[in-house]
């Protein structure tokens, strides 16, 4: 016998929204830089850095690793930057993006990004220390550093603006024959020093050689995709800036200085700093430095949130009573 019943279905249409899962038209939106260039030693990693951030944005701050060569740029491109680290740790790097962040630089460059993770202070040499002590009794100390690890990436594209990384590749040598047949070494860049698969995590992805040309490993665009361009300058960083521009305009993020507003306003409450607190931390803002009340001493931010939070906590049953 064969069930002729028909049943109604359910239009998506009338059926309200799932809460987690509110599904909807597809709309193409403008998209921050998380961009990567990858390559040798004196593949133009850096200047490329450089050429991108000038049409992305007009104020670029470069968070330098070590040696601080891309100061000699200084004559040719406008940007700011720190002494450089020394100790690339990823608090270090978490707490400078934090910074940038407050100052509200509209692209940030990080050089090299490698150093972050193979350099001194870096992940690698934080879980051989680990390792070593033994922490948390897992011999290989990832336990104890894949959060910090996770963190660092998490600050990177939590970012308010551009960001650009460098990555230092493996240098690899092969004898190639020029047109005339006479043979000569040139210089390749292999894979990047970093975890496997780090460049997946980026938008845009360039490979270097030491001939400064780049190649387009990734990008969303089919005008972009597998691109060969030799000497990258202001005409290809204007190809990629129109093409992260491409879409409906997305609604910045609230401002570090309206943030910081928040959490002196006079009338501030317990519940609303707990809000305000979770959204510093999402966005990788602990460590901004701000006035204290005294207007002389710098305290974190996040320190300044749970302070006053506990504050008012403690005085909450005392105003309860007194009225």
């Amino acid at each position: 016998m064969t069930d002729t019943m028909t049943h109604p279905q359910e239009s998506p249409a009338t059926r309200p929204p799932h809460p987690q899962f509110p599904f909807g038209p597809a709309v193409n939106t403008q998209i921050l830089g998380r961009i990567a260039l990858m390559g040798p030693s004196g593949s133009g990693k850096s200047y490329t850095a450089l050429e991108l951030a000038s049409a992305l944005g007009s104020s670029t701050a470069v968070i330098e690793a070590v040696h601080g060569h891309v100061s000699k740029y200084a004559g040719r491109f406008d940007f700011h930057t720190c002494p450089p680290l020394t100790y690339c740790s990823p608090e270090a790097l978490v707490a400078a993006l934090a910074e940038c962040a407050a100052r509200g630089y509209e692209t940030v460059i990080v050089d090299p990004y490698t150093l972050f993770w193979s350099g001194h202070g870096g992940v690698l040499e934080q879980v051989d220390d680990a390792s070593k002590r033994g922490a948390g009794g897992n011999k290989s100390g990832w336990t104890e550093v894949r959060p910090r690890e996770r963190r660092m990436w998490d600050a990177l594209f939590a970012y308010p603006g551009h960001v650009i990384v460098t990555l230092r590749s493996k240098t690899d040598y092969h004898l190639e024959a020029d047109e005339q047949g006479r043979h000569a070494m040139r210089r390749f860049g292999g894979r990047p020093e970093h975890r496997d698969g780090a460049e997946y995590e980026f938008n845009f992805v360039g490979a270097m050689d030491s001939d400064n040309t780049l190649v387009v490993v990734k990008a969303l665009s089919a005008d972009l995709s597998g691109a060969v361009v030799a000497r990258p300058g202001a005409e290809f960083a204007v190809r990629v800036r129109d093409w992260l521009e491409e879409g409906e305009p997305v609604t910045p993020q609230v401002p570090v200085s309206e943030l910081i507003a928040q959490a002196r306003h006079p009338e501030a409450t317990y519940a609303g700093l707990g809000q305000l607190r979770d959204t510093v931390r999402r966005r990788c803002l602990e460590d901004v430095l701000m006035a204290d009340d005294d207007g002389l001493t710098l305290v974190r931010l996040d320190d300044y949130i749970t302070r006053r939070g506990r504050a008012l906590q403690t005085a909450a049953p005392q105003d309860a009573h007194a009225s």
